[in-house]
């Protein structure tokens, strides 16, 4: 019994030893970690650097040294890819290590990337409002490799995604703006603007099918983006498959019946299909909400000539006049609906006001 007590005894003295002898070598610090932080208050970088490298090569394992190169070194110099690399060194070791401010590599990382991508973000700003072609050329350069060395530190920053592919749109660089959005696409990311642009571009490059395809994938992940659909209903209308548009923008147009910009182009493809009296009544919804809108009454104007409604026409006809007394062809409309009821007296003067301002 008592030789039991006595082995107990042993082997609690042994790990309470082994507890006290760690806790020591956690408070040590390598010699080069301790005259790395005097140089730091010195304000002496380099002579710090140079402590922390030959710390590293002794103790590739203990995070606080790259954290230290990361964020006292090279985050201080604006060298961010030196800062990024550390960064990631420290997160290979241990993810949750936290410096003595409470933050950790990943949180660095983050305030790295916003302040690269903020730089980019306020010359793209300064850049659509310059007033010269040969500054605001300069100023989008500056911003794109700003976004872009942003996504080296965080390549999945859909907001530099979104902020380069319109800085290409605006540069009129299809090559790299299609190579930046195929890019994002494959990582699965997901923004609406960026898919706006580059199928838009794809289309406008003939590549029409694939930028369909695009489409129906991600709107089968993302339906609720109407300005996707609405897109989508544009190509097909574009592409003479009016059918499959006007079913697509007649779900839409139920399941958002007051948005005007789904309305207009169900609107549009009702008169592509000849169908000219639903033309007109969603024409005249979208002229609930845009009374004073010239080419909305110009569109129902010509939809209700086209279905004969002479009466309605005039009516619509004489709107564009009132709201546009120089208008030509708000007065063409008005004489040929005049014309066509009868009244051609009357209609010869309209006429006569539309040739003199043609």
């Amino acid at each position: 019994m008592r030789s039991y007590r006595m082995k107990t005894r042993i082997l609690f003295s042994a790990l309470a030893l082994f507890f006290l002898f760690s806790l020591f070598l956690a408070s040590c610090q390598s010699p080069e970690v301790t005259s790395a932080k005097v140089y730091f208050q010195q304000n002496n970088i380099d002579a710090a650097e140079e402590q922390l490298l030959i710390a590293l090569n002794k103790e590739p394992m203990n995070p606080e040294i790259p954290f230290l190169l990361a964020v006292n070194v090279h985050m201080q110099r604006k060298e961010w890819l030196e800062a990024k690399k550390y960064l990631d060194q420290v997160i290979a070791i241990d993810p949750n290590y936290k410096y003595t401010d409470g933050r950790s590599a990943k949180d660095y990382l983050k305030r790295l990337w916003a302040e690269i991508h903020t730089q980019g973000a306020n010359k793209f700003n300064d850049a659509i409002n310059a007033i010269l072609p040969l500054e605001k050329d300069s100023l989008l350069t500056e911003a794109i490799d700003d976004f872009q060395l942003a996504l080296k530190i965080r390549d999945d920053a859909i907001e530099s995604y979104n902020a380069l592919v319109k800085c290409y749109y605006m540069m009129d660089d299809t090559t790299n703006l299609l190579a930046t959005g195929e890019k994002f696409m494959d990582k699965g990311l997901y923004d609406e603007d960026v898919y706006t642009y580059t199928v838009q571009m794809l289309y406008t490059k003939g590549e029409k099918d694939k930028a369909l395809s695009l489409l129906d994938d991600v709107l089968k992940e993302h339906y609720d983006s109407v300005k996707l659909q609405e897109l989508r209903i544009q190509f097909l209308a574009q592409m003479d498959r009016l059918d499959e548009a006007k079913e697509i923008a007649r779900k839409l147009s139920e399941e958002h019946p007051d948005d005007v910009d789904v309305m207009y182009l169900l609107a549009q493809i009702y008169y592509k299909l000849g169908d000219y009296e639903s033309a007109q009544y969603q024409f005249k919804k979208v002229l609930i909400e845009n009374p004073d809108d010239i080419q909305v009454l110009q569109n129902v104007c010509t939809a209700a000539f086209q279905a004969k409604d002479w009466v309605m026409a005039e009516e619509y006809a004489r709107k564009i006049v009132e709201l546009d007394p120089n208008y030509a062809y708000g007065y063409t409309l008005l004489w040929k609906s005049l014309y066509n009821q009868g009244r051609r007296e009357e209609a010869e003067e309209y006429r006569q006001i539309e040739k003199s301002l043609q």
